[in-house]
This record gives structure tokens, C-alpha cells and sequence, in this order.
């Protein structure tokens, strides 16, 4: 098994909105974030008689002033701009409409049209898909999208159509997974113990975290500031950029830099609303999602440094590993790759790793 650790991470900004108001495409992208109206160069309105009027919801978990919630609202507008407004669509955020599994759910039978879920949430419907959560088993961020955008990712997207009948159009990202806690520093697998942790509703990570000694509590993203600041886990993992966007820096004291997990975030259209668009209005679709795929995994990656210096100016911990360290935690997975092999498939899992 080959193990690296990539220093690039997510970065996101703002508290966690808990409104939950619908944020039509047009006012995300004039209050939350004005640059995306002069985003790149939309080509010119399509010729309009052969592309259908339609209405569509787009479902996602994160905040408005999330990157990935600008990407989204970016994707709304250059798709609404192309059709003339024929083909709305509307954006829902911060889990209105169901968090990242309901949501994969209310797409298989055409209830909401899009969604974004990180891959480890649409695992649970394909198995295979945990391959994007193996711990370490991304070198760097480059070698995530290489595996993301070639063959290795176009085979589980295919699996994914195939099985669930949802289409994956691109790979956001939200970057690579640390560790924070509110008591216990953590600077060697010992140091989980016993730790009270929250994780995604995914076999794989309840076993990632078992394997450290911890005790893993499976909770939707939209619960878990509210769990951290009652008590009822001490614990979670996420990007640096999700831990500042929902606040988790305010109810946590450590954060650990151990980008164990590289956190891909799909893109996902049901087929039975790709069904509905014409070839030309799928190639729209096809062209918006990568030229938005392209801007957000920039934003992402470009303040990582920033919201660490903010917090520990808010008085939080650093902990950068050691190689030793880092090497400490790798070698605690080798019984989750051992149990995944199977699941998710030697050969994908060997031709991920020697992805160049």
C-alpha cells in the first residue's frame, strides 16, 4: 500500500446558516457572492425552439457562502443564461430539501432533479464508490482529480448509472479531512481512544475511526454543531474549509492536519430528468458542470493557510504531524484497506494507486 499526505484542503467561510430559505440562482449570486455575474464568458443564448421549459431543484447541504454553494448557484445561472430562462433552476441549500442521502434518494425517483453528495454518502447506494474514501490513498490533491476525472472515476460513474440511475456530470471537492476535538489533543492514533466522534453514515468511516480506538456516532452534517456544542460527540472530521464554514471552530479547541480522506463532492443528475434534455441541452450541461468543476476546486484550495491563521488567532490548536506521526495513523488502516479490498474491488483499487 502506498500512503501519502496531501497539505491541501478545503476552505469555506461564514457560520452555518439555519434558515433554511430557498436561495433562488439569482439572489445567491448577487448578495452571497457578487464576482460569480462576471464569471468567465457565457457564450451566447442557444437557439431556444428545441430546448423544453423546465423547472428543476438543485439540492445541497452547504452553506451559501460555501464555495461549493457558489458553484452550484454558478452552474444555475450559466444553465439559465444558455436557455434563455428556459430551464430554471432553482437551488436549495444547507439540506432544505433533504441532506445528502435523501436527496440521492428523492433523484432515483425524480423528486429533486440535482443534488451535490460527497461520494461517501452516494457509496451507500454503490459500493464501489468507497474507493474515494480509502484512508491515505491519495499523494496529493493533483492525484485525486486524476483519479476523479479519468478512468478509474468514469468507471464508477458508469457503475453508479448503471445501478442507481443517477449521472454524475462532474467532481467538486471539499477537500482533505482533519480532525478536530474539544478536550483531547490528538497527535498519535493512542490519542483517539475512547473519544466520543462523529462521522458520515458510511460503513467505512465508522470502521476508519474504530480502527483508531475511537468511538464512532454517525450524524448528518446538518447535526453536527449542534452535537459539539451539547456535548453529545467530542469530536468530528472535515475539511479545514467545512470546519469554518459550519462553525466547528468556535465549539472545538484541536484541529490535527491529518488529511486522511480526500473528500470528493459529485455533481449528480437523476436520469430520469436527463431523460427529459436534448442532446445539445445535455451537452450544456456536460460543458457548465466542468467549467464550474475548474472554478471551485481553485476557490477551494486558494485560503487553506488563511482559516488556519484565523483559528488560531479564535484560540485554536494547530497540530501538524510529524512524517512519524503521519506514519502512526497510516499503518493503524491497514486492516480497513484489508477489509475494503473486496467491496470496492482489487483492480480499481491498484489502478487508483498507480494513477499518475
Amino acid at each position: 500500500m502506498a500512503y501519502s499526505v496531501s497539505r491541501r484542503s478545503a476552505v469555506g467561510q461564514g457560520q452555518p446558516s439555519r434558515r433554511g430559505f430557498l436561495a433562488r440562482t439569482s439572489v445567491a449570486l448577487a448578495f452571497v457572492f457578487p464576482a460569480l455575474l462576471s464569471f468567465g464568458s457565457v457564450p451566447s443564448v442557444a437557439q431556444t425552439a428545441d430546448i423544453p421549459s423546465l423547472t428543476m431543484k438543485f439540492g445541497h447541504p452547504y452553506n451559501e457562502k460555501h464555495p461549493l454553494a457558489q458553484a452550484a448557484a454558478m452552474f444555475a445561472k450559466i444553465i439559465g443564461d444558455k436557455t434563455a430562462g428556459k430551464i430554471k433552476i432553482s437551488v436549495y441549500p444547507n439540506s432544505t430539501i433533504g441532506d445528502a442521502r435523501a436527496l440521492i434518494e428523492s433523484m432515483q425517483i425524480g423528486a429533486v432533479d440535482m443534488a451535490l453528495a460527497p461520494t461517501t454518502n452516494a457509496a451507500s447506494f454503490y459500493h464501489p464508490l468507497d474507493l474515494f474514501y480509502l484512508p491515505f490513498l491519495f499523494r496529493d490533491a493533483e492525484h485525486a482529480y486524476h483519479v476523479a476525472d479519468g478512468p478509474v472515476g468514469q468507471e464508477l460513474y458508469a457503475g453508479l448509472l448503471k445501478k442507481v440511475g443517477i449521472r454524475t456530470l462532474a467532481m467538486y471537492e471539499s477537500g482533505f479531512r482533519t480532525i478536530t476535538t474539544r478536550k483531547t489533543p490528538v497527535h498519535m492514533p493512542d490519542d483517539m481512544k475512547g473519544v466520543k466522534f462523529r462521522v458520515v453514515n458510511n460503513p467505512l468511516n465508522v470502521a476508519t475511526f474504530k480502527a483508531l480506538g475511537a468511538n464512532p456516532t454517525p450524524m448528518p452534517l446538518s447535526e453536527v454543531f449542534t452535537g459539539l456544542q451539547q456535548g453529545t460527540v467530542d469530536g468530528q472530521d472535515n475539511p479545514v474549509g467545512n470546519v469554518v464554514a459550519f462553525g466547528f471552530d468556535k465549539v472545538q479547541s484541536y484541529i490535527t492536519l491529518s488529511h486522511h480522506q480526500w473528500a470528493g463532492i459529485m455533481v449528480l443528475i437523476s436520469e430520469k430528468t436527463w431523460a427529459k434534455l436534448p442532446p445539445a441541452v445535455q451537452t450544456m450541461f456536460k460543458d457548465a458542470a466542468l467549467e464550474t468543476q475548474a472554478w471551485e476546486r481553485k476557490e477551494l484550495n486558494k485560503s487553506d493557510e488563511d482559516y488556519l491563521k484565523q483559528m488560531k488567532a479564535h484560540g485554536m490548536t494547530v497540530i501538524d504531524l510529524t512524517d512519524a506521526q503521519k506514519q502512526a495513523f497510516q499503518e493503524k488502516m491497514q486492516g480497513v484497506w484489508d477489509q475494503y479490498r473486496s467491496k470496492i474491488g482489487e483492480k480499481l483499487i491498484k489502478d487508483a494507486v498507480a494513477t499518475k
